[in-house]
């Protein structure tokens, strides 16, 4: 009977992931196109896309835990849901934060284009922390089960790439300030409405976590941070979010020493090897578990592309920044597992204090990594200026080559080395992660006793 408790039904893992695709198009069109557009189209001066940078830090690392406490605090009989409402009402307003980024206010005042670039992207990531976040507190909520939840998140990610992948590859050579870009951004806008509220109708809240109680901002932010297990975590996730704001947003870069061909080989990388090793992490997790994968897998991804970055810095050929490029993406495929390491943490939080509080947990997790999201930018630009990259230009010197070189594989494997630390001493594994999905089957099955 529990496992039958446990098992998503088609129109719950179907909603959730249809989710996926707005959640892709606006959040990695935003990561792949803004910074292109404000500091290269726009020509925006370093030191104030920098200070841009500062500011939208420390927004967004103070509303995430408020707008996740709003969350968990919900009153459901009040609003029908705790979670679904933010998708449904936050969906038409999130699009329209996504339309006011790649609208020019100005191509030569560069205080007005500064104002556009911290107003619309302070904007906009508020409001796709508010979606997102209730988004992904569903899959938990909606099934207690790794396996289950992994497929659920597995499928997300695979549904998302089938309509991203295309998506991309056109807009990757788009021009951001054309018009064709911003006509195409409102058609995106569109369809991502849509379908999130097509998410918000298929996916249902569980009743027995609707009367789950959530605490007082200060007393959610002390427990969560109490939470061995969820720090170690964040230790981890810092450092992923510093590589995932340097990846997608400086293609425009990479394509450079890519060459011909460029734009379709990173994108076979990224989508069809990456899943596919996403894919391959999945069918190992009941052989081997989340923390064994990744440190395998991490292990020969430090030590594979640092001797790809060893060879291209003394031989000047074009394969071997590819395959450097494969297999950082092959073996990071273990990041399909970064949302359910957190998941455990949140189980975790539940056995301690009797309810789920997947949205100060979401919160606290952009509150501590949402810096990192910015400090990337900041380093990847102090990194291209040392090197002397030269701001929208087709002709660069030689010594820029080398920067981006050090951006695109060397920073990602000084970075993961030091993530990988954090996931060996993670303690949610073997035979502690048993007793705790034991212990946790227990609760719920409690829960819905006492609703009956």
């Amino acid at each position: 009977m529990e496992i039958n408790k446990n098992k998503l039904s088609k129109r719950n893992l179907w909603g959730y992931s249809l989710g996926a695709i707005p959640n892709g198009l606006l959040a990695l069109i935003f990561s792949l196109k803004y910074i292109e557009f404000f500091y290269d189209k726009l020509q925006l001066e370093p030191t104030l896309f920098i200070v841009g940078q500062v500011i939208y830090m420390v927004v967004n690392a103070l509303n995430d835990p408020l707008l996740g406490q709003l969350s968990d605090r919900t009153n459901p009989e009040r609003w029908g849901s705790r979670r679904k409402i933010y998708i449904k009402y936050g969906a038409p307003i999130w699009a329209l934060t996504f339309m006011l980024v790649w609208i020019p206010w100005s191509f030569d005042n560069q205080l007005i284009i500064f104002l556009h670039y911290v107003i619309s992207i302070c904007l906009f990531d508020t409001m796709l922390t508010l979606v997102i976040l209730v988004w992904l507190a569903l899959l938990p909520e909606m099934t207690s089960d790794l396996d289950e939840r992994a497929k659920g998140n597995f499928y997300s990610v695979l549904l998302g790439s089938i309509v991203i992948l295309p998506t991309f590859i056109i807009v990757g050579a788009m021009d951001p300030t054309s018009i064709a870009f911003q006509l195409f951004m409102l058609i995106i806008a569109i369809i991502s409405t849509i379908l999130l509220f097509i998410t918000a109708s298929l996916c249902e809240e569980k009743p027995e976590f609707q009367k789950d109680k959530g605490f007082p901002l200060w007393k959610a932010v002390k427990e969560t941070l109490k939470l061995k297990s969820f720090l170690i975590y964040m230790g981890y996730i810092v450092c992923d979010a510093f590589l995932s704001s340097i990846g997608l947003s400086y293609l425009f870069v990479y394509l450079l020493v890519l060459g011909e061909g460029g734009l379709l080989y990173y994108f076979v990388i990224i989508f069809i090897i990456g899943y596919g090793s996403s894919f391959l992490c999945i069918k190992l997790r009941p052989k081997w578990g989340m923390r064994k994968i990744m440190l395998r897998f991490g292990a020969v991804r430090i030590i594979g592309t640092l001797i790809l970055f060893l060879l291209i810095l003394f031989i000047d050929f074009q394969a071997f920044v590819i395959t450097g490029l494969a297999i950082l993406t092959f073996f990071g495929g273990y990041s399909i597992f970064n949302t359910p390491l957190l998941y455990l943490s949140i189980d975790e939080d539940e056995l301690n204090h009797g309810s789920r509080r997947e949205g100060m947990f979401f919160g606290i997790d952009a509150l501590i990594h949402k810096p990192a999201q910015s400090i990337g930018p900041i380093v990847a630009t102090l990194i291209l200026g040392l090197f002397g990259y030269i701001q929208d230009s087709p002709v660069q010197p030689p010594s820029a080559f080398i920067g981006i070189k050090i951006l695109m594989l060397l920073i990602p494997v000084i970075v993961s080395s030091i993530g990988l630390i954090f996931i060996y001493y993670y303690p949610n594994h073997g035979e502690s992660l048993i007793r705790m999905r034991e212990q946790l089957n227990l609760l719920h099955a409690e829960k819905r006793k006492s609703i009956n």
